[in-house]
Parts: C-alpha cells; sequence; structure tokens
C-alpha cells in the first residue's frame, strides 16, 4: 500500500501529566535523527511501533520538542556573514 504525500504524516503527541512525547513520522530526515538518538540515549529514546507503510513512532522525553523560529539578522550581522563568505570563497580559490 502506498501512501500519498499528504497521507504521509509527522504527529508530535504529550500531554501535561507525562514526560515523554510520541512522535509520529514519514519522514525519512526525522526518522534518520531519531534513529540516531534512540542509539545515543536508549534510556531517553526508543522506536515503539513501525506501521509497516513506512511510518514509525517513537518515545522521547518531551523537553527535547521544540518549536524554533529563524534566527533574525540586523542589517550588521548580516554584512558580517557576508564578508566571511566571501573571504572563505576567495581562500578555497
Amino acid at each position: 500500500m502506498t501512501l500519498t504525500k499528504v497521507e504521509q504524516e509527522t504527529i508530535v503527541l504529550f500531554n501535561e501529566a507525562e514526560a515523554t512525547a510520541s512522535v509520529y513520522t514519514h519522514n525519512a530526515a526525522l526518522q534518520r535523527i531519531l534513529l540516531e538518538l534512540c542509539q545515543s540515549h536508549p534510556a531517553q529514546a526508543s522506536r515503539t511501533e513501525d506501521n509497516r507503510h513506512g511510518g514509525l513512532t517513537f518515545e522521547i522525553p518531551k523537553k527535547w520538542v521544540k518549536i524554533a523560529p529563524p534566527r533574525a539578522l540586523s542589517e550588521a550581522q548580516k554584512k558580517v556573514l557576508e564578508d566571511m563568505n566571501r573571504r572563505n570563497q576567495e581562500r578555497r580559490k
């Protein structure tokens, strides 16, 4: 059974009573990150289910779930980064 892109979801579930979050995902990049966390932190992260259609479910500490907006740079910071990039490109030539 092949799922459409719309059906290939990522769902993060947690409640206020428990310290863990459940993450169900079809996203390959997120699956790799979570599998690596399961290997490096086996006491805290675990893979709990494989739905056999490409989706995996993981249990992780709720405090690991973050929503982070992109960093807003000032014009001065942008200028510094542009200068650094230009110098790095010149050095590689």
